[in-house]
């Protein structure tokens, strides 16, 4: 055996090595992918229970009789997230038991990620500033820009009697 075919042997199972890496790699960011959409449906479930819970509580407050065409859309809307959540997990099992990236998952959009109700945010936003001092601030405004220099305190101690006022 001589250099050369021990030098291409190497070659070859290094580039099998990586490409086996690179597959791998692929299924897991699929399933990652897939888990993160799984975890935004779960939490608009939670938003429109919260929701239906405070319409429902709302009607059994003042005694008015439930209202299900009010509560229709909360319901239809925690349906079709628990329907993507089914077809997430079916997908994340097809990818790990196929050992390979089929077509994409059914993906959760960027509004999944948005509040419910932003128009609720801006009005309590316009009612009292945000205290919040980061650069993109938390509620969307621009925030205040922090003192350059925290002000001083010094105390000073007179006298050695403790005075209780």
């Amino acid at each position: 055996m001589n250099l050369t075919e021990n030098f291409e042997s190497v070659k070859k199972f290094a580039v099998d090595a990586a490409q086996t890496a690179a597959q791998k790699a692929k299924i897991l960011a699929a399933v990652a992918k897939a888990n993160v959409s799984i975890y935004a449906e779960e939490d608009k479930i939670r938003k429109a229970e919260a929701q239906l819970g405070k319409l429902y509580y709302r009607d059994y407050a003042v005694g008015e009789e439930m209202d299900t065409a009010e509560y229709l859309p909360w319901c239809q809307k925690i349906d079709e997230s628990k329907k993507l959540i089914a077809e997430l997990k079916d997908y994340i099992d097809d990818v790990k038991a196929a050992d390979e990236v089929p077509a994409e998952a059914p993906a959760a959009s960027e509004e999944d990620f948005a509040d419910e109700k932003p128009a609720q945010k801006e009005a309590a936003s316009k009612e009292a500033p945000c205290a919040c001092t980061e650069t993109p601030c938390c509620c969307g405004q621009t925030a205040p820009k922090a003192p350059a220099e925290t002000p001083e305190i010094k105390i000073e101690v007179s006298g050695s009697e403790d005075k209780a006022e």
